[in-house]
C-alpha cells in the first residue's frame, strides 16, 4: 500500500484505476487489493479502497481483500464504473493502458471528460517487479511444489512413454501437492522436438537414450515457478553429455556473477559468450531470463538489450539452452532472488541429466 500511495504522489495521480473485465486476467487487481475473481475495477487511492464486482465474488472479496465492495448488479459496467467515478470526483486518474483495449480507453476519456487519464503501466510493472517478503516465500512454496511433482513424475517414467502422458501426471502431482494450477502449459519435448525451445508436449513417444527437456512450474497463492530440468531413459551419449555441461557451466557462469545494479544485458553476456566460445553461440536465440511473479513473464529481463539496472529483491529465471535443430536441445532453468552482492538459488533439483 505504502509503494503504490508513493506512486500516485510522484506522478501527482489522484486515484489508480485497475480494470479486470475485458479479458478477466490482470494481475494488478491482485496486486493491489488481493481479490482474485474474473471481473472487477479497483479503485485505489490515498483515502479510498473500493472494488467493484459482479454477485459471482461478493463473499470472495469479503475473504480475500479489506477493500470495500461495490456491488454491481447488471447494466453496462462502463457505464456503473463511470457512475462511481464521478461520486470520487478524482481530477487525474492512473491507468494501465497496456491492460485496456483502445475501445474502453477512448469511451472513458469520453464519458470522463473532465478527467485527465496517465498511464502508469510501466510504473506498476517496476513496482511488482521488486518482491516483498511474503510473494518472496510464496514463491518459494510454488517452486518447491513443482520440484516435488517433478521427482515423482520421473518414478513412473518410461520407453514408450509419450510426451503427453509425462505431462498430465506432472501437472496432476502439482495439483495433488498443493497448487492453485499450472502456471503456464507444460513443455516435455523429446529428441528432436528437443530442439524447440517451446514444444509443448506431443504425442511422440519417449525413446531410450533421447534427452528430454521438461519445463514446467506451479502457481502457489497467486506466485509462480518455472523450472527446466533434462531426464534420459538410459545413459544419453556422448554428444548430449558435452552440449549440457556446455549450457550448465554457462549457467554457472551467470549464476556466480549476478548481482543488483548490474544490466540485464550484462548479466546476459556472462552465458551467452561462453556459449559462443564454445562454438554454438547461433544456437541460443532466446534470452537468459525474466522475472516472475503474478505471471509468467514480469520485470526485469536478462537480455541483450535489456539495458536497465537489475534491483534487489527481484526474481528471475536464469535458463540458457542451446537447440540442435533435427538432433535435440538442452535447457537448465533455476530461479534466483537477486541481492544486493549475488543472488539466491531458490530452487534446488540437481542440475545433471536424470537417468532414469
Amino acid at each position: 500500500m505504502n509503494r503504490l500511495v508513493s506512486l500516485l504522489k510522484e506522478k501527482a495521480v489522484d486515484t489508480l484505476l485497475v480494470l479486470n473485465f475485458e479479458n478477466s486476467n490482470n494481475p494488478s487487481q491482485r496486486y493491489v487489493s488481493g481479490f482474485s475473481g474474473s471481473l472487477s475495477a479497483v479503485i485505489f487511492s490515498k483515502d479510498r479502497r473500493l472494488i467493484i464486482t459482479d454477485s459471482r465474488y461478493w463473499e470472495q472479496v469479503k475473504i480475500e481483500s479489506d477493500f470495500e465492495l461495490i456491488k454491481y448488479t447488471g447494466g453496462s459496467f462502463l457505464d456503473f464504473l463511470v457512475e462511481n467515478i464521478k461520486k470520487i470526483k478524482s481530477k487525474v486518474i492512473g491507468i494501465e493502458k497496456g491492460r485496456v483495449s483502445t475501445s474502453v480507453f477512448e469511451k472513458l476519456v469520453k464519458m470522463l471528460d473532465n478527467v485527465e487519464f496517465v498511464d502508469l503501466t510501466e510504473e506498476l510493472l517496476n513496482i511488482r517487479a521488486v518482491k516483498t517478503y511474503n510473494e518472496i516465500e510464496k514463491i518459494r512454496k510454488a517452486i518447491l511444489i513443482a520440484e516435488e511433482a517433478f521427482r515423482k513424475t520421473l518414478d513412473i517414467v518410461k520407453e514408450g512413454i509419450t510426451e503427453k502422458e509425462v505431462a498430465a501426471y506432472l501437472e496432476y502431482q502439482m495439483k495433488l501437492l498443493g497448487a492453485d494450477r499450472i502456471a503456464f502449459e507444460t513443455i516435455v519435448a523429446s529428441g528432436w522436438r528437443g530442439a524447440l525451445p517451446h514444444g509443448i508436449a506431443s504425442e511422440k513417444k519417449i525413446q531410450k537414450g533421447e534427452p528430454v527437456v521438461v519445463d514446467w512450474g506451479a502457481v502457489y497463492q497467486g506466485y509462480v515457478s518455472d523450472l527446466t530440468r533434462v531426464f534420459c531413459i538410459g545413459e544419453p551419449d556422448e554428444k548430449v553429455r558435452e552440449i549440457h555441461k556446455i549450457v550448465l557451466d554457462a549457467q554457472e557462469k551467470a549464476l556466480n556473477n549476478i548481482k543488483a545494479g548490474l544490466t540485464g544485458k550484462k548479466i546476459d553476456e556472462f552465458a551467452r559468450e561462453h556459449i559462443e566460445e564454445k562454438g554454438y553461440g547461433k544456437y541460443f536465440g532466446h534470452s537468459l531470463g525474466h522475472g516472475i511473479g503474478l505471471e509468467v513473464h514480469e520485470e526485469p529481463r536478462f537480455s541483450p538489450s535489456y539495458d536497465k539496472e537489475i534491483s534487489e529483491n527481484t526474481i528471475v529465471t536464469v535458463e540458457p539452452g542451446i537447440y540442435l535443430p533435427k538432433e535435440f536441445g538442452i535447457r537448465i532453468e533455476d530461479d534466483v532472488l537477486v541481492t544486493e552482492n549475488g543472488c539466491e538459488v531458490l530452487s534446488s533439483l540437481p542440475r545433471n541429466i536424470f537417468v532414469v
